[in-house]
């Protein structure tokens, strides 16, 4: 499994829903269109607020909400890096870049993107033990061990 995320921020003149519903109608709509059956998955999180500022464990520590400097988290899940390539390459190809070029001339600020290639590590909800700091005779954590299990 392959994935990337982006972090996208809309143009000043628009606001959050502005931004919102043209992503959605627009430049999702054409992802999904002409490389939709590469994908596994296609999410779109939408951002106002986040929280941060201090240690979310301790009161008064300035952790709190703050406006988001993004307006989107777009992930793309993908069987394989081969298919993120294919997506690249289909959107590059010259029928297509000029319509995702002017789309995103539209309403997304290109210099506030950030591109995330992630490597997914999914073990699902249910525990299996071994390997874990759980692995014990108790199954309670323990962490006396825990330099054996880092990478030489």
């Amino acid at each position: 499994m392959y994935r990337i995320m982006f972090l996208f921020k809309r143009k000043p003149h628009l606001t959050h829903a502005q931004f919102r519903a043209h992503f959605e109608r627009s430049h999702s709509a054409m992802a999904q269109k002409y490389c939709g059956h590469l994908f596994s998955q296609y999410q779109r999180h939408y951002l106002e607020t986040v929280m941060d500022g201090g240690d979310s464990r301790k009161e008064n520590s300035g952790f709190g909400p703050r406006p988001s400097n993004w307006d989107l988290l777009s992930v793309w899940t993908l069987p394989s890096e081969e298919n993120y390539n294919e997506v690249i390459r289909l959107m590059l190809t010259p029928e297509l870049d000029p319509l995702f070029e002017q789309d995103e001339d539209r309403f997304i600020d290109r210099s506030a993107t950030v591109m995330i290639p992630c490597t997914v590590a999914d073990t699902g909800t249910t525990l299996n033990p071994k390997g874990t700091v759980f692995d014990t005779a108790s199954g309670l954590p323990s962490w006396d061990n825990w330099a054996e299990f880092l990478p030489k």
